[in-house]
């Protein structure tokens, strides 16, 4: 029945959601899994007025072009020109700073109302402090989430540029590839699937046998 679609249902073993009782309870081992331990981690959101997108191609036909709206076209975002000072007051801490570009698609329509896309990218500069651990074989490193929608903008006269107001959200991430040791419940189970069911004969079978009468 899917870990969801049946909460109460006969499914064998712990399944994801959340604890209700003991979390101890049903620790069977621990394991060693590889995994990319976020050391640290942190948010930013900001809006900018007048951020100037790239265009990568136009149509050769169809001007005027009307800007439409721009979107960030992947979570993961590129981290260059990275320079990392550690803090001489708190050494396990340092300043982080490094341009973080968004992959974007622009979207527009040309003088016919027909819809085209093109791609850009948005770089913005970080200048922040986070926790880094101290040096080791297996180093960290910094990587960027990102998420940016442009919501309203216009084409420069030779649709070389969008300049637009950008909604961006970055998070950063101290990240180290790890090999870790936790306890866990065993394998996790696989419910049965739920068939999806439009159930187009319910209100045929909800019609009474014979027709009414006086």
């Amino acid at each position: 029945m899917s870990y969801y679609c049946n909460r109460e249902g006969s499914t064998p073993g712990p399944i994801p959601g959340p604890i209700t009782r003991n979390a101890l309870d049903g620790l069977s081992n621990r394991v060693a899994i590889s995994a990319r331990r976020i050391l640290d981690c942190c948010k930013k959101q900001r809006s900018i007025e007048g951020a100037r997108l790239k265009i990568s191609h136009m149509p050769s036909h169809g001007a005027p072009f009307v800007f439409q709206s721009a979107t960030s076209t992947q979570v993961e975002a590129g981290v260059s020109n990275l320079i990392v000072t550690r803090l001489e007051e708190r050494p396990s801490f340092a300043r982080i700073q490094c341009d973080i570009t968004v992959p974007m698609v622009v979207a527009f329509k040309d003088n016919d109302g027909q819809v085209h896309t093109t791609h850009s990218e948005l770089t913005v500069h970080e200048d922040i402090v986070m926790y880094v651990p101290q040096a080791s074989i297996f180093p960290f490193e910094i990587v960027a989430s990102a998420s940016c929608n442009c919501p309203t903008g216009e084409f420069d006269e030779e649709y070389t540029e969008a300049i637009v107001t950008a909604c961006l959200t970055v998070i950063t991430k101290v990240v180290a590839d790890t090999d870790l040791l936790i306890p866990v419940y065993g394998y996790c189970p696989a419910p049965d699937a739920v068939d999806f069911d439009v159930q187009v004969c319910d209100k045929f079978f909800e019609l009474p046998l014979y027709p009414s009468g006086k």
